[in-house]
Parts: structure tokens; sequence; C-alpha cells
């Protein structure tokens, strides 16, 4: 593999990190939930959106621990 290819793999890997770390700040979730503890704090219909968004982030984070592990392994074979 040529050097600039890996070089850009290896930003690509460094920046996706990065974002998965940030994104699993438990400082923000930990906000979140004593804000939808407060007394009036949504609607029905807003509690609707929010599950819904949560239930989707929940998937796709589900998604993408199955997707580290494929990488990973698919990688470790190749070496093999």
């Amino acid at each position: 593999m040529e050097k600039h290819v890996m070089t850009h793999l290896e930003a690509r890997i460094k920046e996706m990190c990065h974002s998965l770390t940030s994104l699993a700040d438990e400082k923000d979730f930990q906000e979140f939930l004593v804000i939808i503890r407060q007394p009036g704090w949504t609607t029905v219909a807003e509690l609707s959106l929010v599950t819904g968004v949560v239930d989707s982030m929940l998937a796709q984070t589900r998604t993408l621990v199955g997707m580290k592990q494929v990488l990973l392994t698919g990688s470790r074979a190749v070496t093999s």
C-alpha cells in the first residue's frame, strides 16, 4: 500500500476513534438524565420523538460495535 494511502487511512481511523470517544462522553448523557426527570419536561409527542431517537442511537451503537468486531476479526485473519 502506498504511504499516502496508509497515512490517510490511519488519519481516518484516528478521527473515527476520536468521534466515538466524544460520542460516548458520559457527562452529556448524565445531564440529559437530569433534564428528563424535571417536572413538565415534555409532552407525550415529544417523549415519543426522544424515545425514537434514543432507540435509533442505541441500535446504531450496537451495529457499530458489531462492525468494529468484524473489522478487527477480518484484519487479524488477513495477517494470519
